[in-house]
């Protein structure tokens, strides 16, 4: 009887052990499965996909300037005005407003055409660039100003001379064909925006512009990276 019993339960295991492994499927069928839900890299975006995506980011901050000087026009005449007074604590709020401050739209025209254009130009290449390239010499350019400015500035012409600078060296840093190409451009084009940092013009603060564009050099030179060696 207890022979018999475990004969049986011999033979039901076996029988069990049998299902299991007709169940199961085959190792060589589960690995492309496997394989197939495994996440594709992402390819790098084209040039022109690049600037599609970022063509909306410059006017939308050039908007808080223009809009600080519609609202100045209408409800204020003119009047106000957010300056950098240098080495004043009263100036300290100039550091991060003075940038959307100006003297009238034909003041904010000509640095929204500059700042876009070449804000493009930045962002053609690198988003991350211009975030930092911008800071630069939005923070950056209030602070030496109010450090060493020897007089009241307001405007957004710093930091477009600090988008030039970061413009002008960047590609002959790395030696790329789109910021080389982007430097070429804008040295050919945009040449005389340098006589703007000499005192041409006593009304205009070139000693704003000439500290914008030294932001921007020394940024294009913070951003570089070294292409590393093939080993």
């Amino acid at each position: 009887m207890a022979s018999r019993s475990d004969r049986e339960l011999q033979e039901e295991m076996q029988r069990l052990m049998a299902e299991v492994e007709a169940g199961s499927p085959p190792a060589s069928r589960e690995q492309p499965a496997t394989s197939s839900s495994a996440p594709q890299p992402q390819k790098p975006q084209g040039f022109l996909t690049q600037v599609k995506a970022n063509f909306f980011l410059p006017l939308w901050i050039v908007a808080i300037p223009w809009t600080q000087e519609i609202v100045d026009q209408v409800f204020f005449n003119g009047q106000w005005n957010l300056p950098l007074h240098p080495r004043s604590l009263d100036g300290i709020p100039g550091i991060f407003l003075s940038a959307v401050s100006h003297s009238g739209f034909v003041h904010l025209i000509s640095n929204t055409i500059g700042f876009v254009i070449f804000s493009w130009l930045i962002l053609a290449k690198s988003r991350r660039d211009y975030w930092i390239t911008l800071l630069i010499g939005w923070l950056g350019g209030g602070i030496v100003s109010w450090l060493l400015g020897p007089s009241s500035v307001h405007g957004l012409s710093g930091v477009v001379y600090t988008l030039f600078g970061y413009l002008l060296v960047i590609g002959w840093l790395e030696r790329r064909v789109v910021p080389l190409l982007i430097s070429v451009f804008v040295l050919i084009n945009y040449s005389a925006t340098l006589w703007g940092v000499l005192p041409t013009q006593p009304m205009v603060a070139w000693w704003g512009h000439l500290i914008g564009l030294v932001l921007g050099i020394i940024a294009a030179f913070g951003v570089y990276q070294e292409p590393q060696s093939k080993s």
